[in-house]
């Protein structure tokens, strides 16, 4: 049981930071357009934050309404694993992919700027990054023989219920990212001015 609170804390955790991230990506690319910047690496960086967003609400929603179903007696436990273990594999090779895009480009700002925020941000981002590669090559062949266990299953009605979460999990990624996303391109509008210096990362 404290196993399960903590995993719903995490996993409530990934989705807040995942909405920050697609709300700062959503600023960048419209900062970006206002001030005329088209370097391939900022915009790469920006759609990477946003893809990464995608990936980690989509675990996290993933993770809570399976969680929740399997209290509420909606599902058994080969479901659940089921679902936390196609997560894990398909969503956790995408914030693995995209997440090391955006650790180099923290690495490359805190080398620019100097400042201890920015360094900070490149040490938290390279240890997460490092920890999810381990995790996901110690975990891989125990989440996808659950995984085919779970589409060898003869129970539909498991795999009904198995596809409906993953699909509702990505429904609900995918507003939350696109909304935080529009936020944050419309809160530029929202300053009095908006300042025309260039990115870090553009040097």
């Amino acid at each position: 049981m404290v196993i399960d609170i903590f995993y719903i804390l995490v996993s409530i955790l990934d989705i807040l930071i995942s909405i920050w991230n697609a709300y700062n990506a959503g600023k960048a690319l419209e900062y970006m357009k206002l001030n005329n910047i088209e370097s391939d690496w900022p915009r790469m960086v920006a759609y990477s934050a946003l893809i990464l967003s995608f990936a980690g609400a989509a675990y996290g929603n993933a993770a809570l309404l399976s969680i929740v179903a399997y209290y509420l007696g909606y599902i058994n436990v080969y479901t659940l694993l089921g679902v936390l273990s196609f997560s894990f594999l398909v969503f956790g090779f995408l914030i693995i992919l995209f997440g090391i895009v955006v650790t180099v480009n923290s690495i490359i700002v805190a080398s620019k700027t100097k400042r201890f925020f920015d360094i900070l941000i490149a040490i938290y981002n390279s240890i997460a990054t490092i920890w999810n590669v381990y995790t996901y090559i110690e975990g891989f062949s125990t989440a996808f023989n659950i995984l085919k266990d779970q589409f060898s299953s003869e129970d539909r009605n498991s795999q009904g219920v198995f596809i409906l979460i993953i699909i509702a999990a990505v429904l609900i990624a995918v507003f939350m990212v696109y909304g935080a996303y529009k936020y944050g391109r419309a809160s530029l509008y929202r300053l009095e001015s908006v300042s025309t210096q260039p990115s870090p990362i553009e040097g």
